[in-house]
């Protein structure tokens, strides 16, 4: 498990935000429970600053797409995982980061950690999986 010892600052939480929008992740598909698989279909927010969050395209095997929404606010990601076709159905959850020994972002709950200072296009990609996951558990 991860321990976070260190806060990170707002340009660090900026900096995560945009190697998430940057990714542009997509299409891949992410298993998020028991023979269930979602299709992340890519980032709707490219053209957008990462203050306002990064939104992702999501497609259930249904057909329906869900909007994976991912915020920044006081050392914490805020994750919405909202349905197209019902706006206000959503649901969200935050997520405590801070930094661990090494330095890196860190997210015990996800079990996920990034270093901004040399971002690996894998790691950002994992930690965006473990965000996904986490999403659709809660949702469930």
């Amino acid at each position: 498990m991860i321990h976070p010892n260190r806060s990170i600052s707002p340009d660090q939480g900026r900096g995560l935000l945009q190697r998430f929008r940057d990714l542009n992740l997509g299409p891949c598909g992410i298993d998020v429970g028991d023979q269930a698989r979602v299709t992340v279909a890519g980032c709707l927010s490219l053209d957008h600053p990462v203050e306002g969050g990064v939104r992702y395209s999501l497609l259930e095997p249904s057909g329906a797409q869900r909007v994976l929404g991912i915020q920044w606010s006081d050392g914490r990601l805020e994750i919405g995982l909202s349905a197209e076709v019902e706006p206000g159905a959503s649901s969200s959850f935050g997520v405590t980061l801070g930094r661990d020994g090494l330095g890196r972002i860190a997210a015990p709950e996800l079990g996920a950690r990034l270093d901004l200072e040399r971002p690996d296009a894998k790691e950002v990609e994992h930690f965006l999986r473990r965000i996904v996951r986490a999403a659709y558990a809660r949702a469930s």
